[in-house]
């Protein structure tokens, strides 16, 4: 994969994925991590953890949403600009889970990331699922009811099902069904999604980053294997 912004160097290569509710992009993330040691960064957690911590920032955010307003986009990229520069030494990649949510917070972060060309190589991954697909896996998604995990289950897919009917594996929680997880729902949440991200897809398009899309109608090993194919890693380089 390929970026127009950055480039010098050997820079850590930082992953932007897109995809519908229920395209697997929270799986793959969590395959990152734990085969290949990358590091995944939640804007959530990250707020949550300045809250925490009563900094500056944090102050900040607390504020904001407790005055029941959204965060700004420049108080997001403030965040995460401060957490590449202090927590990203040494490690081979980044995953980055809810960042770029507007045109705004993709300017910003764009704007970083060719200040420091050297640091780090840009990536955006699309993963492309139909919607009977996206809807067929999501009526069938099971999630663990422990909100400091909420793996991700699937009726379904064998590879995605818990070792033990209805419990965690990660932390032996009990596995729930969303209430929106119906078709009705579902398909409005498509709808939103695809109204939502054409805009952030056609301004790094248009900022020349390439967009590298991923066939996301197979099973998550095979969505895998593809992205490790892509991204250039030995096979021997990562945990089976």
């Amino acid at each position: 994969m390929s970026n127009a912004c950055c480039g010098g160097g050997v820079p850590t290569p930082l992953y932007v994925f897109f995809g519908s509710p229920g395209s697997g992009k929270g799986t793959l993330s969590n395959l990152c991590v734990e085969k290949l040691g990358w590091v995944h960064l939640s804007t959530g957690d990250l707020c949550r953890k300045h809250i925490e911590e009563k900094t500056q920032l944090g102050q900040q955010i607390d504020f904001i949403i407790k005055s029941g307003k959204l965060v700004d986009d420049s108080v997001i990229i403030e965040m995460i600009v401060q957490w590449l520069d202090q927590e990203t030494s040494h490690v081979p990649g980044i995953v980055l889970d809810g960042v770029t949510r507007t045109v705004a917070q993709a300017h910003g972060l764009l704007t970083y990331l060719r200040k420091n060309r050297s640091k780090f190589l840009l990536h955006v991954v699309m993963l492309d699922v139909s919607d009977d697909e996206i809807i067929e896996r999501l009526s069938s998604r099971q999630v663990c009811s422990n909100k400091e995990c909420q793996r991700i289950y699937s009726l379904r897919d064998e590879s995605l099902k818990s070792r033990v009917v209805g419990i965690c594996d990660n932390c032996g929680s009990v596995l729930i069904q969303r209430n929106d997880d119906n078709e009705e729902t579902i398909r409005n949440r498509l709808d939103g999604y695809k109204k939502h991200t054409q805009p952030l897809i056609d301004f790094y398009t248009h900022e020349g980053v390439v967009v590298e899309h991923l066939n996301g109608q197979d099973s998550i090993e095979k969505v895998f294997e593809n992205f490790i194919k892509k991204v250039g890693a030995d096979s021997d380089s990562y945990k089976k």
